[in-house]
């Protein structure tokens, strides 16, 4: 049999289409909070425990006991693709902790001072897609995997002063950073057995990194009464965060070069190119090193939450970003990134969260249920310099990100609350010939202690 030249625009991708995938730091929303989750975040107008942090500083004068709290998550991210009638599925699961903090009142003459400071994720870019299909009339089988797993985690410091007997103000001063690596995986086989090689892979690898970054929330809370109010209403305005993110790739040098091919008779040659005419030669892998800065928009949130019958509290909120505003500062000089036009591939979103917990009469158990819209801003498409085609499609959402939320909470002696919570979420979205069903499974448990 004779040898195989393959050279593909997909490997291509590497270098000169590396610059049109999404920008991770926007959206990717990890849920925050036990409790709050278990309510399907409807939290911004409740806000009752360390979580508020995020939620809404303002809340924080509700607390007038010390408060440690801690958790942890386990995540489970399916992804069920079909390319042009070819299906294929990845996953990715992983445990990570998932926050510590504490809660300070400090005494004063009249009303509420309360300070907070702790540590919480706040962005999960965990996800996996495998493509497979027919590669052309050469009788190859592609088979490419994509798989990011990394996060934002959130550092506060945070203070919440009544200025009124039912209304109080906040404001939480936060500092973010977290890591994505990335690795594609391009592979052909071989299975006709037309030609002495069986099987080629090339791989890339993307690592980024995002250096702390400064962002503010200020909230403010209303509420019906100082004590056990039967209303609230919260709202929140929080500032975009401004992150380098720095990268290394590395990655081969051209569309003809190889990690690894496979031969019939069983040998193998790694790290290698083909020639014109023929031959392979070695070759060493590129590392490209650079940074570029990219800016976020403001966010705002309204939440409310009310008591309509003794023991069980209803709630919901709305959360508003512009990710369409999203801009660059800068350029990156490799022009591997910093690619993405912000007013035409991405759109505004809104989150939306409701959700209600059941105090259990005489035993100390509370249970929660909720649900949560999540869209996803990334519509395409790829190439912002191309215009839209079959070669260049948008991204479609047939049904956009939501989430199924339940929970529970067991205070032991009013001192120490365990609270476990469980989301699931799914999309599905066409991009050209490739759809993707995806699912997202989520435990989270915690424990904090109020003396």
């Amino acid at each position: 049999m004779r040898g195989l030249l393959v050279g593909t625009a997909v490997l291509a991708l590497g270098l000169a289409g590396a610059q049109a995938q999404e920008e991770r730091a926007i959206d990717h929303f990890s849920g925050v909070g036990v409790r709050a989750m278990g309510m399907g975040g409807a939290f911004a107008g409740v806000a009752d425990d360390f979580s508020a942090l995020y939620w809404n500083p303002a809340g924080l004068v509700q607390l007038r006991q010390f408060e440690v709290s801690t958790g942890f998550s386990r995540n489970d991210f399916s992804d069920k693709s079909n390319q042009a009638g070819t299906p294929a599925s990845a996953g990715l699961k992983n445990t990570r902790f998932g926050s510590l903090g504490v809660v300070l009142p400090y005494p004063v003459y009249r009303g509420s001072l309360v300070f907070a400071a702790g540590f919480t994720r706040v962005k999960d870019f965990d996800y996996a897609l495998r493509i497979r299909g027919a590669s052309g009339a050469d009788g190859l089988m592609t088979d490419n995997s994509f798989n990011h797993e990394g996060e934002i985690s959130m550092t506060s410091v945070a203070g919440a002063v009544e200025v009124a007997p039912s209304v109080a103000l906040g404001v939480a001063l936060n500092f973010l950073n977290g890591e994505d690596k990335v690795l594609n995986q391009y592979e052909w086989v071989d299975v006709e057995n037309r030609f002495v090689e069986k099987r080629f892979v090339a791989r890339e690898t993307f690592e980024d990194n995002y250096p702390t970054a400064f962002t503010a929330t200020l909230g403010a809370m209303f509420r019906s009464a100082r004590e056990k109010p039967r209303v609230r209403l919260g709202a929140t305005l929080s500032s975009g965060a401004t992150h380098e993110v720095r990268y290394l790739f590395k990655g081969l040098p051209s569309a003809t070069a190889y990690n690894l091919v496979e031969y019939d008779d069983g040998t193998a040659r790694q790290n290698v190119e083909r020639r014109a005419d023929g031959t392979l030669v070695e070759v060493v892998q590129d590392e490209v090193r650079g940074a570029y800065k990219i800016s976020l928009p403001m966010e705002f949130g309204l939440g409310v939450s009310g008591q309509p019958v003794a023991g069980l509290l209803v709630a919901g909120s709305a959360h508003w970003a512009g990710w369409s505003q999203t801009e660059y500062q800068g350029s990156d000089k490799n022009e591997l990134r910093a690619g993405a036009a912000f007013d035409t591939q991405y759109r505004d979103v809104v989150r939306y969260h409701l959700g209600a917990e059941w105090q259990v009469p005489v035993v100390a158990l509370d249970l929660r249920a909720g649900f949560y819209t999540d869209p996803l801003p990334f519509v395409g498409p790829r190439d912002p310099n191309l215009s839209v085609g079959p070669d260049n499609p948008p991204v479609i959402a047939k049904q956009d990100r939501r989430f199924y939320t339940v929970g529970a909470g067991l205070l032991f002696e009013e001192v120490v609350r365990a609270d476990l919570a469980w989301t699931r979420g799914s999309y599905e979205q066409v991009e050209g010939l490739l759809a993707e069903k995806a699912s997202t499974d989520r435990v989270m448990m915690g424990v904090s202690c109020r003396f």
